[in-house]
């Protein structure tokens, strides 16, 4: 009888249950949302940025760490001055770096269809927050939405949304008096 597979089973076991083990408590996520105002992006007004800021009052977490998910979503509807020109434009959305995250993300979407609501979605990882004991800490992303569209006449309706959802590190529950807000300046 060959033992060695189940030798090599018992060692990824007990690596699997050690990383859970050791790994540190999250309290539950707390979640902000904003609705951004809508607006249209044209072939000679085709960049728009948006200044927004996540605050975060940590009440009795003091300077714990804070970690979690800043997503943007919304709506794009392409409206082309001439509907039988050939091509479609590119949307671009792009989330700048926050404090606390690794890099600024964006994705990039092809507008095919007229009139055809056109999903985004853009996530941004928030790693290693921390603000003063009492004090309301405030970190400031840009978003840009940006219209590729060239030699393209026409417009992008554009809806849009924020939220951030963060999670207290080494906590178990929610601490008192912690809070957190998302605005546009």
């Amino acid at each position: 009888m060959n033992l060695r597979p189940w030798a090599v089973r018992c060692s990824l076991l007990i690596a699997a249950a050690s990383a859970i083990a050791t790994s540190q408590p999250r309290s539950p996520a707390v979640v902000a949302e904003y609705s951004g105002a809508p607006f249209v992006l044209t072939h000679e007004a085709g960049k728009v940025s948006r200044s927004l800021v996540i605050s975060i009052s940590p009440g009795e977490a003091g300077q714990k760490e804070n970690e979690g998910l800043l997503s943007i979503e919304g709506t794009a509807r392409w409206r082309p001055a001439n509907s039988s020109a050939p091509g479609s434009p590119w949307l671009t959305t792009r989330v700048s770096k926050v404090e606390g995250s690794y890099s600024s993300s964006d994705t990039a979407i092809l507008l095919e269809t007229e009139g055809v609501p056109v999903q985004i979605q853009v996530a941004q990882s928030l790693v290693s927050i921390r603000c003063q004991s009492g004090q309301t800490c405030e970190f400031p992303v840009t978003v840009e939405f940006e219209f590729q569209g060239g030699a393209f006449q026409g417009a992008v309706e554009m809806e849009w949304r924020a939220s951030v959802s963060l999670q207290v590190v080494d906590e178990n529950k929610v601490p008192k008096n912690y809070a957190v807000t998302l605005t546009e300046r």
